[in-house]
């Protein structure tokens, strides 16, 4: 993408004694600065406001006078930067220039002066001119009349004697030259980086920069600025730190476009926030996800053992603080339907361990459900989390439950309900079991998390 130099020069200020604050903004989004110039020169002398690299594109340039804090105070100047059209040739008009004039720099009885824009003179440097008399000896003819150093901004009048004449008139013609905007390069291809350790507030500033997290508690917040003043296309990078729960909370508005409409990072996740403006209404978007963000509240399998884990949660009916765990209790235990969470206070009762409890006023804890030593059936009745006692079912064509009689006794005969008439108590009974204590299946153990 091409890319420009903007100049900005500006003459002194010297009745200012707060800083001056140059500052440039895309058309699109008026109140974002993508890059700004601070001078705190006392006296602020005439100087060049110099931003190399900046994209081809329309431009609102604003020069502010501000406080210690960066509050705006008074606007001294605010105006449109249009890129022209890029061509082969870059040029200039005609500049007319009268000896004596205020920022003229042609004083009447010199013979040489600087067009540098030093002490608001003309800024000619880098420009091939020829210069006229328009009261005079017309088109100047250069190493006869005059002489011209282009790099250091030297004009000289070369005939002995020769002098600028009060009020006269010169006009200053620039030749056409090589078009060389294309020869400028990105300012942002680089980016700086920020340490965050504890609840913060962000500024557009920000934006283009990399965050670094590593939360100095297990919950922390950062807050975003307006989204008005936050530059479009232009992205916050985040990477959090750390291997043990927490939880950064990015708290963005209603102006986020992204899954629930909520952000959590969690350690060992990263991100990028970024601006867009579809049809005039800006929002909030996130790219480059990494981590748990789409799939928080899903079930997987681990060999290895709770600490050895990175935001995932052993089913194990755990108490755990909601803000640590910001993600899946906001995110998933809240949107759960109403049948399937209970109280925490009623979270022991009956088969209420197998579900997620809400978070207890006292405490701020819940419940993660308990599903140890459980197998699991895909649900076609009732809810997720239901539990059922063992059973055995009786088929249609069996007549009875075999007995054997003589045997270890593995459980009382009246205790058990057989599906079929054609049994009798004439003699006493015993019930052949293997001695275990449940009912199971051929099985492996596995290790069931929740995602966080």
């Amino acid at each position: 993408m091409g890319t420009l130099v903007l100049d900005l020069y500006t003459k002194g200020y010297p009745e200012i004694t707060n800083r001056i604050r140059a500052s440039v903004f895309l058309e699109t989004s008026p109140l974002a600065a993508i890059a700004s110039i601070i001078d705190a020169t006392a006296g602020h002398p005439a100087r060049f406001y110099h931003f190399p690299g900046l994209f081809r594109n329309n431009y609102k340039v604003s020069l502010d006078e501000i406080d210690g804090g960066g509050t705006v105070l008074a606007n001294i100047a605010l105006f449109d930067v249009v890129p022209g059209q890029l061509e082969t040739v870059l040029c200039r008009p005609d500049e007319q220039l009268q000896v004596g004039a205020l920022n003229s720099g042609l004083e009447a009885g010199d013979s040489n002066t600087l067009f540098n824009g030093v002490d608001n003179r003309p800024y000619y440097l880098g420009w091939d001119i020829v210069p006229s008399e328009l009261n005079g000896r017309g088109i100047m003819i250069e190493g006869v009349d005059y002489s011209w150093d282009s790099e250091h901004g030297i004009f000289q009048l070369l005939i002995p004697d020769d002098k600028f004449q009060d009020l006269q008139w010169y006009n200053i013609h620039f030749n056409c030259q090589g078009q060389p905007a294309g020869n400028s390069y990105p300012t942002l291809r680089d980016f700086s980086i920020e340490l965050i350790t504890e609840d913060t507030v962000l500024t557009s500033d920000s934006w283009g920069k990399k965050l670094i997290i590593e939360p100095s508690s297990p919950y922390i917040e950062i807050t975003c600025p307006d989204i008005a003043t936050v530059v479009e296309g232009r992205p916050l990078m985040v990477e959090i730190g750390g291997i043990n729960v927490v939880t950064v909370k990015f708290i963005l508005g209603a102006n986020l476009n992204w899954l629930r409409g909520s952000l959590y990072g969690m350690a060992g996740e990263s991100f990028s926030v970024y601006k867009y403006s579809r049809a005039g209404v800006p929002e909030w978007r996130i790219s480059e996800a990494d981590g748990h963000f789409r799939n928080v509240g899903q079930q997987v399998d681990e060999d290895m053992i709770q600490v050895d884990v990175i935001n995932k949660q052993l089913m194990d009916g755990s108490s755990k603080d909601k803000y640590q765990y910001a993600r899946i209790y906001n995110e998933v235990v809240l949107n759960l339907p109403l049948t399937q969470v209970v109280a925490y206070a009623d979270w022991a009762t009956g088969n209420n361990k197998y579900l997620y409890s809400l978070a207890d006023i006292a405490t701020q804890e819940f419940h993660f459900p308990d599903r140890r030593g459980l197998f699991e059936r895909n649900n076609n009745v009732g809810k997720s989390g239901d539990y059922q006692l063992e059973a055995i079912k009786i088929l249609p064509d069996v007549k009875g439950v075999k007995i054997v009689p003589g045997l270890t006794t593995a459980g009382v005969i009246d205790n058990w309900e057989f599906g079929s008439n054609e049994f009798s108590v004439v003699q006493s009974y015993d019930i052949v079991t293997p001695g275990a204590t449940e009912t199971r299946p051929v099985n492996v153990s596995k290790n069931k998390y929740v995602l966080i």
